[in-house]
């Protein structure tokens, strides 16, 4: 199989990764990405998962910014698994899409 022939979770998934480990590398930019995805973005305001996802004792970037904190392995690991989804959705969407042309 070709590599420009994959489908669209294999290259969302790829996209995350980078991202992460750009994050992981140190870029606000990435770090700031993270942070305003929606799960990641609703998950930071509940509770027990804020102290889980955020590390807000270890802060690399500064007590006074609120949006680049230092990010654990779970936040990555919801990151991946969210644009897996989309990937994965967006998938579906072309298959059914494909099969429709198909049948007319």
């Amino acid at each position: 199989m070709s590599l420009l022939k994959r489908r669209f979770s294999f290259w969302i998934s790829t996209i995350s990764i980078i991202i992460c480990l750009s994050d992981y590398m140190g870029s606000g930019f990435a770090n700031i990405f993270i942070r305003l995805i929606p799960p990641i973005n609703i998950l930071a305001n509940v509770e027990p998962m804020r102290h889980w996802m955020f590390d807000y004792e270890n802060n690399k970037w500064g007590a006074s910014s609120s949006i680049l904190l230092e990010v654990n392995f779970l936040t990555y690991f919801i990151f991946f698994i969210t644009w897996f989804l989309v990937g994965l959705f967006i998938d579906i969407l072309v298959k059914r899409f494909r099969r429709t042309i198909q049948l007319v």
